[in-house]
């Protein structure tokens, strides 16, 4: 049996056994790179779509209601800026010397690592060496918030899901 089929037989293990209750939680919707602040992006967004259409890795989609929002199932950020160029409003300000947001990894207890399965993928997704192994068998890998550029390279490939981006505050 190859690696790759003995950890995906462990992942279907993992899922078949693992006993799940679905919380619905309100998780406010995560604005293309380069957006100005919470309600003025609302304020100036008129819902064109431009930035959707400009986003090359199709990242950004338009949401139920009509305003863009970053989804990274569909892939990752590359931050080439060609969304917030595209925005004839304001609602997305390219600056180039600005971080395009304040996005950084969570992962979430479902990691298969949790569980005492080897998983590498999100650490040798991350470019930037922001997720590392932990040091102590079954815990959750180590991240180095400062290093996490909140590309979302990362998310798709968790075979399990358990990874997000959250937004943070400056302070945090």
């Amino acid at each position: 049996m190859s690696l790759t089929s003995f950890l995906a037989s462990k992942c279907f293990e993992y899922l078949l056994k693992e006993e799940t209750s679905t919380v619905q939680q309100k998780t406010m919707p995560l604005y293309p790179p380069w957006s100005v602040a919470g309600k003025d992006f609302r304020a100036l967004c008129d819902g064109c779509g431009n930035c959707a259409a400009a986003c090359g890795n199709r990242i950004i989609v338009i949401g139920k209601d009509s305003f863009p929002a970053v989804d990274f199932t569909q892939g990752s950020c590359t931050f080439c800026g060609d969304c917030a160029r595209s925005c004839p409003t304001g609602a997305l300000q390219f600056e180039a010397e600005k971080a395009p947001w304040h996005l950084r990894v969570r992962i979430a207890e479902t990691c298969l690592l949790r569980s005492q399965m080897l998983c590498l993928t999100c650490v040798e997704q991350c470019e930037t060496g922001a997720i590392r192994l932990p040091q102590i068998e079954g815990q959750l890998p180590q991240i180095t918030a400062e290093h996490c550029n909140g590309c979302g390279y990362c998310c798709r490939p968790c075979p399990v899901g358990a990874i997000s981006l959250v937004t943070i505050n400056d302070g945090e």
